[in-house]
């Protein structure tokens, strides 16, 4: 179920659609673990896909591993060996195949968006000086710019990992932790620039864990910096009966789900 975020209003999936017209890029914040999520990416990737030129591009996937989805997509390998060579997420049969196959059944582009986590993860630990000991092929799969300066973002990061992941961590950490995120969100947008600039009149549908796009934060505070005439739409999830009042710029369409 999708509801206009501003009005309240009950939309279906057609409206989201057709409201897309407006927009260079759809946004998709999702939650790992939801069924329903990846159901509404899937039915949503299809209507997207019949209305407009279309690009897929997905956090799940990191540039380093491009020319290996390519050549899977193409038929140049196959799915076992995509599979080895790619890094998939443990839910990748159940929650992000059906997406990939359609895509490749389709003929549609699919972005590998997201900075390789071996990089992320030194600079979670080290801090963005680990990145000036990459090799030269490396720094192709990082973001030539990030943005750190947002002071929303960076407290919410910091309230969010204080509560789930890392209490007692001390600050130093938690903005190693958070010029991480910055990364991975730089990293995506600029992938999606860089997408949307080769493929002109096209539009881009991503998918990312909803914090990356929540409030408009995130991977879309990194694309309106980078390009910032792009019009984005965030469609943000929200649990069945969760209470929509002062949530109401998470998106600009909220879907509800069921865990």
């Amino acid at each position: 179920m999708f509801i206009d975020s501003q009005s309240g209003a009950m939309k279906t999936l057609d409206d989201v659609v057709k409201e897309a017209a407006n927009y260079d890029v759809i946004i998709f914040g999702e939650k790992h673990d939801s069924k329903d999520c990846h159901d509404a990416e899937l039915a949503l990737l299809k209507s997207l896909a019949k209305t407009y030129p279309l690009i897929f591009s997905m956090e799940m996937f990191e540039r380093d591993v491009q020319h290996f989805l390519d050549d899977y997509l193409n038929g140049k390998i196959t799915e076992a060996e995509f599979l080895k060579k790619s890094r998939p997420w443990s839910n990748y049969k159940d929650d992000y195949r059906p997406l990939v196959e359609y895509c490749k059944k389709q003929g549609i582009y699919v972005l590998a968006a997201n900075v390789p986590r071996y990089i992320a993860s030194s600079v979670a630990k080290n801090g963005p000086v680990a990145l000036d000991s990459l090799k030269s092929h490396e720094k192709k799969y990082i973001s030539q710019v990030v943005y750190y300066d947002n002071k929303e973002y960076r407290k919410r990061f910091y309230e969010t990992m204080e509560k789930v992941h890392m209490p007692g961590f001390s600050d130093e950490m938690k903005e190693n932790y958070y010029k991480a995120q910055c990364l991975k969100d730089a990293t995506m947008a600029e992938s999606i620039v860089r997408a949307l600039k080769s493929h002109k009149g096209y539009k881009v549908f991503h998918i990312n864990g909803s914090f990356h796009s929540d409030y408009k934060l995130g991977v879309v505070f990194q694309l309106k910096r980078m390009e910032p005439s792009l019009k984005v739409l965030v469609i943000a999830p929200l649990e069945k009966g969760e209470n929509l009042k002062g949530k109401e710029d998470i998106g600009d369409f909220i879907f509800f789900y069921e865990r």
